[in-house]
């Protein structure tokens, strides 16, 4: 079982490719990760199961 709790609410972020650490502020944290968002609108992190949300108009998939 993780020790992290899963966010209340996803992160909006306006990039197709986000970084994650995990690190809330307490110095705790996973190895850094990049997570794409491809064809979605919400991508969740494996280690944290932080979860971000592309911001509305947007582009997915970067291409």
């Amino acid at each position: 079982m993780s020790d992290h709790a899963p966010a209340s609410e996803p992160i909006i972020v306006a990039t197709a490719t986000v970084a994650c650490d995990g690190d809330s502020g307490q110095g705790l944290g996973h190895p850094r990760i990049f997570l794409s968002f491809g064809h979605e609108t919400t991508v969740v992190c494996p280690y944290c199961s932080r979860a971000y949300r592309l911001a509305e108009g947007a582009k997915a998939g970067g291409h």
